[in-house]
């Protein structure tokens, strides 16, 4: 079944309940106009028959001996005459034997008052009724009609038909059923009005999908590793999801339910969209990203089959600009970048080591396939005891004592890039450096060993001595490693300098390494310093806590 548009819904559901309320207004109206139009007939027939009976001419027809019942006489004439113009339907004088002298039907005249509800007033009372008499039902006035001294000589009885009633009642009735009939056409077009504004509030979305797209938000909230904030226009925070929570609750605390003014102000500033804002809060270094709410987007008609009416606007959303609708927040912790990056500088010196050792390899095999195509094996086996003696053997005795696998191999792909940049490598060992306990360390040394190696390697570049020494030692829980170069050194100014983001001797876009390198080593209680003589070169050397793996350890010696 067709699922009912909610314009649609909105549009019946208010245009029924205006026609609904209208119409019972309208009965319950047409109800209470009855009953004040007959009240106001009764109250007016009464005060006729009061005058009446007052008048001096009625008042001596029946203190008249005999009392004269005669159609043609000038009492009733003149009776009929005041009828007309006072627009009732009759007006009936009667003597205390109920007997008329007037009546509208002249055959009526000298007959018995037909009703039966005139004995009050022949007993000296004033009142309205509702009787049958020989004109139908009406609504009926009496008076006494009292002689000089105060004897009831007869009465006046003045009424209206129920039908002229109803034929005022009907002059009223058409004045409100067209009023009630426009109320309903305005009704109906405030409802036409009010399903057009929600659709339109609603960016003519139904119901069930806003729902889907609420749950999908909810769910895509907290599935996200970055914390989301949103605010209105009147600054009331109106989003926030867990990973929000938890980044702006203080180091080692649970997250808060709410958010502190303070935090909001800082966040969200004066509104101005920011890329990549540095911000400390609660102990916490976070990257903040604001963009504010500015567009929301009309979408276009759906045709038949969920198909867009794109021909209509050339296949361009629509988009309807506003202002000061609200701001977002992205953030992310900025340590764990720092520490995403620098496992991608990390990986990419390993590869940059590794792609140097491969090719040297691949020279190596180009030189030993040509001898053995020339089976010139003399010569194959002296060149195989020259690599062994001169180049494989050293290197590995260099690296023997290094017995993370990884660290080991990333150092020898590393004396592999020295000797294809035609760089003297070495690599001296005060100890053995067993493998460490958490394998972040190694992943953080490759990093480390790698951006100062490469640094160096920089150094030396188009120098006539071109050797860089590395120096590794493990002593009481502490892991030193030297770095030196044979570089043009740096002056006072550039050693305070070299370690701030950004700032390189070797141009823009460059300064990151050796900032990200202090950065994770002060994280880790470590210790960086850097010496350098210009003309001289430059030593770094590192001091970082090392815990050893216990499958390294025995009987308390390493």
């Amino acid at each position: 079944m067709k699922r009912l548009r909610l314009s649609a819904q909105i549009f019946i559901l208010v245009a029924s309940m205006i026609v609904l309320t209208l119409g019972v207004a309208f009965l319950l109206f047409d109800y209470q106009l009855k009953e004040n139009l007959e009240r106001a007939q009764g109250e007016r027939v009464m005060g006729l028959a009061a005058v009446l009976a007052d008048r001096s001419d009625i008042r001596r027809a029946l203190e008249a001996t005999p009392i004269v019942h005669d159609a043609g006489s000038a009492l009733r004439q003149h009776i009929e005459v005041l009828r007309e113009r006072l627009g009732v339907d009759f007006i009936t004088v009667m003597d205390r034997d109920h007997l008329r002298l007037t009546h509208p039907d002249p055959n009526e005249v000298g007959r018995h008052f037909r009703g039966g509800d005139e004995g009050p007033a022949l007993a000296g009372e004033s009142y309205v009724s509702r009787s049958e008499g020989t004109l139908g039902v009406s609504i009926r006035g009496f008076a006494p009609v009292r002689a000089a001294d105060g004897q009831v000589v007869g009465a006046v009885a003045t009424g209206v038909t129920l039908s002229r009633v109803g034929l005022l009642l009907a002059e009223k009735r058409q004045v409100v059923l067209l009023g009630t009939l426009l109320l309903m056409l305005v009704g109906g077009l405030g409802a036409w009005w009010l399903a057009r504004y929600i659709k339109r509030i609603l960016l003519g979305f139904e119901p069930h999908q806003i729902s889907q797209w609420v749950q999908e938000r909810q769910a895509l909230l907290a599935s996200l590793h970055e914390g989301v904030l949103a605010i209105d226009a009147g600054g009331e925070l109106s989003l926030i999801n867990p990973a929000a929570r938890e980044l702006l609750a203080p180091v080692g605390a649970a997250p808060a339910n709410g958010v502190p003014a303070a935090t909001l102000a800082q966040l969200f500033g004066d509104g101005t969209p920011a890329l990549n804002q540095r911000l400390t809060l609660n102990g916490r270094a976070l990257i903040v990203n604001r963009v504010q709410i500015r567009a929301r987007v009309r979408p276009r008609r759906r045709g038949r089959g969920g198909a867009t009416d794109s021909a209509a606007d050339g296949g361009a959303a629509r988009v309807d600009e506003t202002r000061g609708g609200g701001s977002v927040v992205t953030l992310r912790d900025r340590s764990e970048v720092n520490r995403l990056a620098e496992e991608l500088t990390g990986v990419s010196r390993y590869a940059q080591a590794l792609r140097a050792s491969t090719h040297e390899f691949k020279n190596r095999l180009h030189v030993i396939l040509g001898l053995v195509q020339l089976r010139d094996l003399g010569r194959l086996e002296r060149y195989l005891h020259e690599l062994d003696d001169t180049l494989i053997a050293p290197a590995a005795a260099r690296v023997s004592g290094v017995k993370d696998p990884v660290l080991a191999g990333f150092l020898l792909a590393k004396g592999s890039e020295a000797r294809e940049r035609r760089i003297e490598l070495e690599v001296e060992l005060e100890s053995d450096i067993p493998a460490a306990a958490e394998e972040e360390v190694c992943h953080l040394l490759v990093t480390i060993i790698g951006n100062l190696l490469e640094n160096a390697f920089e150094a030396v570049a188009g120098r006539d001595e071109r050797q860089v020494t590395l120096t590794l030692g493990l002593d009481a829980g502490a892991l030193s490693l030297h770095v030196a170069d044979s570089g043009c050194g740096m002056d006072a100014a550039q050693r305070g300098a070299v370690l701030e983001q950004g700032v390189s001797t070797k141009g823009e876009g460059r300064g990151y390494g050796l900032a990200m390198v202090r950065a994770h080593i002060d994280s880790r209680g470590g210790h960086l310093a850097i010496y350098s003589t210009p003309g001289r070169g430059t030593l770094v050397e590192v001091t970082l806590p090392y815990a050893v793996a216990p499958s390294w350890i025995t009987d308390g010696v390493t």
